[in-house]
């Protein structure tokens, strides 16, 4: 958070992925910026698209052991499988799904049933590096499988509009979070 709208104005605080700030004002100064106001201070955030929203969020927290959360759009809802896969269903009837495991190797086939793999680049997920692999098929099909830390592995599926999956999935991506695993005391 800056003192003014610009990268180069001071800095005054910092936000943390994943927090919600009411918006006071926007200045298309230097590449957009939003006003914000934080709890004890008022500073001005990047308007950069990749970096702010304005969306609306809902927080999902899994169960269990090992706990992993997500940040979705107001609009989407969720329903648990019996399995235990968590399915993100938005407006546009399109599926995120997530399903864990304690390994990569207990999860789940990441290839829709007849796909033709068509794409594999690096995705980050919550500091973790992963294969983002897009099937050919019709709308927007991908997967993204890792192993998030030593006891959970995460497999993220999408089935979306072909317009708009490839943003929505990665607005998703970016906003997993799971429990870092704690580093040995010495």
């Amino acid at each position: 958070m800056r003192s003014g709208p610009s990268a180069t104005a001071s800095a005054v605080g910092v936000v943390v992925q994943g927090v919600s700030l009411p918006l006071l004002a926007h200045s298309s100064a230097d590449g957009g910026w939003w006003e914000v106001q934080g709890s004890s201070q008022k500073g001005w955030i990047t308007a950069a698209p990749q970096d702010t929203s304005t969306a609306s969020f809902q927080t999902f927290q899994s169960s269990g052991a090992v706990l992993w959360s997500v940040m979705y759009e107001q609009g989407w809802s969720f329903a648990q499988q019996s399995s235990g896969a968590v399915d993100f269903t938005g407006p546009g009837h399109g599926t995120i799904t997530v399903d864990s495991a304690t390994s990569t190797g207990q999860l789940p086939p990441a290839a829709p049933p007849g796909a033709t793999q068509r794409n594999v680049s690096a995705v980050e997920v919550y500091g973790v590096t992963a294969p983002l692999v897009t099937y050919a098929a019709s709308g927007y099909r991908a997967s993204v499988e890792l192993q998030a830390q030593a006891s959970l592995a995460l497999l993220i599926t999408a089935q979306l509009p072909a317009k708009t999956g490839a943003a929505a999935l990665n607005l998703f991506l970016e906003t997993i979070f799971f429990t870092v695993a704690a580093s040995p005391t010495p």
